[in-house]
C-alpha cells in the first residue's frame, strides 16, 4: 500500500471501519481474555528491550521526553544497528514479560481488572 488514497477511498474505508467497529471490538476483547501466543510475547520483549536501549542512548530520556523529532529519528537509526544487542536483551527480558502476562490473566480471571487495560 504505497500509493496515496483518494478522498473517496478514504471515505469508503472510514465507513467500512465504522460498520465493523463493534465486531472488531468484540474480537479484541475476546482475544484479550486468552494468553498471548509466544510470538506476541517475543514481540513485546523485543519492544521492551528496544525501549531500554533507546533510553540508554537518549541519556535516560524516553521518546516522549525528547524535544526534537530529529533526535528520535537519529537514535532510531542507531538502534537499527544494534539488533543483536536488542535480541540478546529481549531473551533476558522474556521471563518477566511471561510473568506479567500470567499475572494479567490471573487478575482478569479474578475479575479485578478490565481485560483491555494492563497490556504491555
Amino acid at each position: 500500500m504505497n500509493e496515496a488514497w483518494t478522498l473517496e477511498r478514504k471515505r469508503k474505508q472510514g465507513q467500512m471501519m465504522k460498520r465493523k467497529a463493534k465486531v472488531i471490538s468484540r474480537a479484541r476483547k475476546r482475544k484479550l481474555k486468552r494468553h498471548a501466543d509466544p510470538q506476541a510475547l517475543k514481540k513485546r520483549a523485543q519492544k521492551a528491550a528496544r525501549e531500554i536501549i533507546f533510553k540508554k542512548m537518549a541519556a535516560g530520556k524516553t521518546k516522549g521526553e525528547l524535544a526534537s523529532r530529529q533526535a528520535i529519528i537519529s537514535i532510531e537509526k542507531k538502534l537499527d544497528k544494534h539488533t543483536a544487542k536488542i535480541n540478546k536483551l529481549a531473551v533476558k527480558i522474556l521471563p518477566k514479560i511471561k510473568k506479567a502476562e500470567a499475572d494479567r490473566i490471573k487478575k482478569m480471571r479474578q475479575g479485578s481488572i478490565d481485560p483491555a487495560k494492563d497490556v504491555g
